[in-house]
């Protein structure tokens, strides 16, 4: 079954399955999640990407789904758990980067990470 995405509430704890624009976003705590992250008109969108959504796992559709949420959006970044990408769903979190090239990427693992726009480009936060 499809990734369901919705946007957020509140763009300072944007979580699974969630996605959010505003000057600088946060998303909930990640363990084995990714963040997506772009710039659009002077704001930061974002999108929460779990491995599996409860129901199913992650698949090429849910990240084509993802990426159009991104609008278009100029300089993506990929954040959070990429080394649990990699090690479970490798073919589809190559399907990603493949997609968003060029793409910036920042493998912290599990935390809570952001995005806000500084000197045109993204700055990850903490």
């Amino acid at each position: 079954m499809p990734y369901v995405f919705t946007q957020a509430a509140n763009t300072e704890a944007i979580a699974e399955c969630e996605w959010g624009k505003a000057a600088q976003i946060m998303f909930t705590g990640f363990s084995s999640c990714i963040g997506i992250i772009a710039i659009k008109n002077n704001e930061v969108i974002g999108v929460h990407l779990p491995l599996h959504d409860g129901n199913s796992a992650v698949t090429n559709g849910d990240i084509d789904t993802a990426i159009g949420l991104l609008d278009g959006g100029a300089y993506p970044v990929v954040i959070g758990s990429i080394s649990a990408w990699e090690a479970s769903a490798a073919a589809v979190y190559q399907h990603l980067v493949d997609t968003l090239h060029p793409v910036d990427q920042y493998a912290y693992g599990d935390g809570t990470y952001g995005g806000e726009i500084v000197n045109g480009r993204i700055q990850p936060r903490f």
